[in-house]
């Protein structure tokens, strides 16, 4: 406590008492429904947050009616809910599960107005919004009349009344993101010209009377919080001035004001969920600007996954809460860990894109997405892994390679209560992880790997580096398990002059940076080739990228690939549908699809066009085995960070 004084003192707003300054922003537990109702998974994954030490812990996202707001199947707490429901006592569960860990349970209401689609809509009727137009992709919007925004307005009381029925501390109206508040705010979608549209009073009168409206319904004692987009990052939108003086407007009406960015459907390039591109704490000056502004306590969300930052906002009157979203994924024990000193105990929100599905394919069926962390394979297993049986006796457990699968392997089995030794070829842990030591833009992937290394000096696992693992090594140590992580190696493409000393492959660039050149081509535009190469461009280098198919880093969730191309535009030239056929001490010979030969001059080429399991070694070792084996990561096939952790996970969870 005395590393974070500020972020770990007691604030009270109201009547009610916040143990810290650390909140759970509004996320959504993968949609995890019953009949209407938080399933167990929803109860167990909001429970974890409250038991790691949040404050405050917000369920995300519900609507308020069934007619037009509803985004998603998420908690849909309409305007007249079914009793059934509510008498069950399945949303009081999820309350108390929250409150039971002395965290104040919070809801988000919302409306999604203008922003929704037909297809999400009872009977299929139009989007409404404050302006009636057709939208870009040719959908209707009905232009909303005072009839329907005094029944939305009273949705929004009801669906308060409602939760705080239900046993709920405080609900959180979301009037920022794009959505139907922040629509009537924005000079962007309002352009109506009567008294709720043109000037930025008449511009605030519907959010406000939605807010009157709550609070004559719930009373002073049920607290208030207000999200709002700071600036919307997008031409003709809000910017600060626009919500510092809406801020002014209703802070003796709300209890919290919320202070977020951007617009949901430009995620990405607004802000609303930061990218790895960005800063850390992103907002943090647009809730400054807003709390310099009013009396009403402030909270400030946006990329921030490191307590030392949380408490230099709280230390500099920046905010007065902090809102972790995405961390409260990765890590549900941030608080405890931060206010323990186990700080390098964290595990850091990476931005990956974590609620992102990857691109869908032309003509291909696009699996479900499935919302999980690459850093925690717990996320949206919680109540899953609750069921778990515990091991029946500590066993002797042998890993083979110390990369992020194999590491987490090692930490699970031994927190497991087993006897564990891990083997490390080389002189120190983290496998291909070890780039990220220099790579600029993989601070926090660096802070993951530590986080493990320093998880597992403190765990009674046994480290033998420097130490190459034979089937005879096996035999001998003679283990009741082994976990075979001996990861893969880069494939060398076939080309004439590949074996030139200009030549390199993409992780020899970080380890030998002096023999890079000022001019580069990168053979392969995968997500490893284009990151590479923005790690070169950063540096100062001239970088083209070469990739025989139509895209670029297909291997990329949709949100990171906007980001990516978002961060590489104006610093890396691309070159698709182009193959390398040759290279020389002067640059590369390339054809394109039409059959078009082109040289490009360079100083050093640098390929990245995959990698080859080590399969044939994993599978000698496991035949060595005894008695239990996996084989998890690159020895399976080519892997990223998720499936390597998330496969050591489950590897050491299933030994028996």
């Amino acid at each position: 406590m005395k590393e974070y004084p500020n972020l770990f003192s007691p604030i009270k707003i109201g009547n009610v008492i916040f143990k810290n300054r650390l909140v759970m922003a509004p996320l959504t537990s993968d949609n995890c429904v019953v009949d209407n109702r938080p399933s167990e998974q929803s109860i167990a994954f909001y429970s974890a947050r409250a038991r790691g030490g949040f404050a405050q812990v917000t369920l995300g996202e519900v609507d308020v009616d069934t007619d037009y707001a509803c985004r998603t199947d998420a908690f849909n707490i309409i305007s007249d809910p079914n009793p059934k429901y509510w008498h069950s006592g399945a949303y009081n569960e999820v309350t108390m599960a929250i409150k039971e860990h002395g965290a104040i349970a919070s809801i988000e209401i919302n409306h999604t107005g203008e922003a929704n689609h037909p297809k999400n809509i009872i009977d299929h009727k139009n989007p409404i919004g404050p302006t009636g137009h057709i939208r870009e992709d040719g959908i209707t919007i009905d232009e909303m009349d005072e009839a329907m925004m005094n029944q939305v307005a009273d949705n929004f009381a009801k669906a308060a009344q409602y939760v705080e029925l239900i046993g709920f501390n405080m609900c959180m109206v979301h009037g920022g993101h794009g959505w139907l508040l922040g629509q009537f705010l924005s000079p962007l979608t309002n352009k109506r010209t009567d008294k709720y549209g043109g000037s930025q009073e008449n511009r605030a009168r519907f959010p406000l009377m939605v807010i009157d409206r709550i609070r004559q319904a719930v009373g002073k004692n049920f607290l208030i919080e207000y999200r709002v987009s700071g600036e919307e990052l997008v031409d003709g939108g809000l910017t600060i001035d626009d919500v510092v003086d809406f801020a002014k407007r209703i802070e003796n009406k709300v209890d919290i004001i919320h202070v977020s960015v951007g617009i949901y459907h430009l995620h990405v390039e607004s802000r609303t969920f930061s990218s790895m591109y960005h800063p850390h704490g992103c907002n943090v000056h647009l809730a400054e600007a807003i709390k310099k502004a009013v009396s009403t306590p402030v909270a400030v969300v946006g990329g921030i996954n490191d307590p030392a930052m949380a408490e230099q906002i709280i230390a500099e009157g920046k905010a007065d809460l902090v809102a972790l979203g995405r961390q409260a994924l990765a890590d549900p024990e941030f608080p405890n860990k931060a206010i323990t000193g186990r700080t390098d105990e964290i595990a850091p929100c990476l931005r990956c894109g974590c609620f992102s599905p990857m691109p869908q394919e032309e003509g291909k069926i696009t699996p479900p997405h499935t919302f999980q962390c690459t850093v925690n394979p717990v996320t949206s297993k919680e109540f899953r892994m609750q069921l778990e049986p515990a091991a029946k006796s500590s066993k002797k457990v042998m890993i083979v390679g110390g990369g992020p699968g194999g590491m987490y392997a090692a930490i699970t089995a031994a927190e497991r209560g087993h006897k564990v030794t891990l083997f490390e070829k080389t002189n120190s842990l983290g496998g291909a992880l070890k780039f990220t030591d220099y790579d600029r833009y993989k601070d926090d992937l660096r802070r993951y790997k530590d986080s493990l290394i320093t998880r597992i000096n403190k765990l009674n696992i046994t480290v033998k580096l420097n130490t190459e693992v034979t089937t005879n090594l096996v035999e001998q140590e003679n283990p009741d398990a082994l976990i075979v992580a001996v990861g893969s190696s880069p494939i060398v493409p076939n080309v004439s002059g590949i074996a030139g000393s200009n030549v390199m492959q993409a992780l020899d660039v970080y380890w030998n940076p002096e023999r890079v050149g000022a001019k580069v081509v990168m053979i392969g535009g995968g997500l490893v080739g284009c990151e590479t190469g923005l790690h070169l461009a950063a540096l100062g280098k001239s970088v083209t990228v070469v990739e025989m198919m139509d895209k670029l880093a297909p291997d990329a969730t949709e949100s990171h690939r906007i980001a990516l191309f978002d961060t590489m535009d104006g610093k890396i030239t691309a070159k698709t549908e182009t193959k390398c056929i040759a290279i020389t001490s002067s640059g590369i010979t390339v054809v394109n699809k039409a059959g078009v030969e082109e040289v490009i001059t360079a100083d050093t080429i640098v390929y990245a066009v995959g990698m080859r399991a080590h399969s044939n070694m994993a599978f000698e070792l496991c035949k060595a085995a005894p008695k239990q084996y996996f084989f998890i990561g690159d020895c399976v096939s080519p892997r990223k960070v998720k499936q390597a952790v998330h496969e050591g996970f489950h590897a050491a969870m299933d030994v028996f």
